[in-house]
């Protein structure tokens, strides 16, 4: 049997929605948020440790929820602030292109009149600084665009330098996507496991590295190493914890470590490598009344789903030559997903379910 694997209503770090695209915004209204959509919009935003750094040889390491990096391999630059230098620019904070292969959309809502295309967005840059500031990051989200809509970015030196920057160092966190086992839709009663794939944000590829080369679903787990005279300076994040709260005052959330976070085809409830699962007595028809007060809001358009946090919690060390210091006490990044469960439909025909 081929099962259709839909990665339904994601919200990565800021959000995904079905909303206009992104406006223009110029430098006079550089630091206040775009009039429409600029940073993905609607929905709770998602959060994130506040960034720590620390000070190795001639380096200064820093991370946070969302990335990690070294102030010793940006290099270059002179005193002028991005303000001073691209003052005027029209700058467009989203790019938008067709998702890779890999990811499948949720359902088109309406073929005819648009599609749902990929969108990348750079937030929290410090317009005062030469480079954009260390908060600078890219998030990625799924958003449905219509057919005609003018998505092409400016094409000036602001646009280039920024989007340079912000792909060129490989500190992105990889960002977890949920993918609910044995069902992407989870049926009331039957257990529910959990698997994720990691997605790099800023290539929307699986970042899988290390250990975990070739895994095409990634894992989480990201390397970097910085280059500077002598040894290179090495930082490396691993997920110690991923956290799953559906959100609901009956419900408690589920802690599992990435080794748990497996499933085999085909293996009964019983057999399953893994107890990272939940089992739903309510279909998501129900998910707004029984939602706790921490209950992140999503958008209208997801009429019944359950508001499901993932929380990852990330360990990172540093070190000339080999990571071996720990950067500050830990980082936690969290993403929503709207995860939608029904109700078993025929009673006296159990759906194939496949343990």
């Amino acid at each position: 049997m081929t099962r259709r694997r839909t990665l339904a209503s994601i919200i990565i770090l800021i959000g995904a929605l079905i909303a206009p695209p992104s406006s223009v915004w110029a430098v006079d209204g550089w630091g206040k948020p775009p009039a429409v959509g600029g940073g993905g919009g609607g929905g709770t935003p998602t959060h994130s440790s506040p960034p720590q750094q620390a000070q190795i040889a001639d380096c200064t390491v820093y991370a946070s929820g969302t990335g990690m990096g070294s102030s010793c391999a940006r290099g270059g630059g002179n005193d002028e602030t991005l303000r001073e230098r691209f003052g005027g620019e029209e700058f467009v904070p989203c790019r938008y292109s067709d998702p890779p292969p890999w990811i499948e959309v949720p359902p088109n809502p309406d073929p005819g009149e648009g599609s749902f295309l990929l969108k990348r967005c750079i937030e929290d840059i410090n317009w005062d600084t030469y480079a954009g500031g260390r908060d600078m990051h890219l998030t990625i989200s799924l958003e449905w665009v219509p057919n005609g809509a003018d998505i092409t970015p400016p094409n000036n030196g602001l646009m280039r330098f920024l989007w340079q920057r912000v792909t060129g160092d490989e500190t992105a966190l990889p960002v977890p996507m949920m993918r609910p086992e044995p069902s992407t839709v989870p049926l009331v009663g039957y257990p529910t496991f959990f698997t994720f794939a990691w997605v790099d944000p800023e290539t929307s590829d699986p970042v899988a590295e290390g250990a975990f080369a070739g895994n095409p679903l990634g894992a989480p787990y990201r390397e970097v190493r910085l280059e500077r005279p002598g040894d290179d300076l090495h930082m490396v994040a691993e997920a110690t914890e991923i956290v799953i709260d559906p959100h609901q005052t009956d419900m408690e959330p589920i802690t599992c470590t990435p080794d748990e976070l497996v499933y085999e085809e085909g293996a009964s409830v019983a057999d399953q490598p893994s107890d990272c699962r939940i089992t739903f007595t309510r279909s998501s028809a129900t998910a707004r009344a029984y939602a706790d007060a921490d209950a992140p809001e999503l958008p209208q358009v997801y009429v019944s789903a359950y508001p499901v946090t993932v929380t990852v919690r990330w360990r990172i060390t540093f070190g000339i030559g080999s990571p071996t210091e720990e950067l500050g006490n830990g980082f936690e990044m969290t993403a929503t997903q709207a995860l939608p469960v029904q109700e078993v439909q025929a009673p006296n025909e159990p759906p194939i379910v496949l343990y």
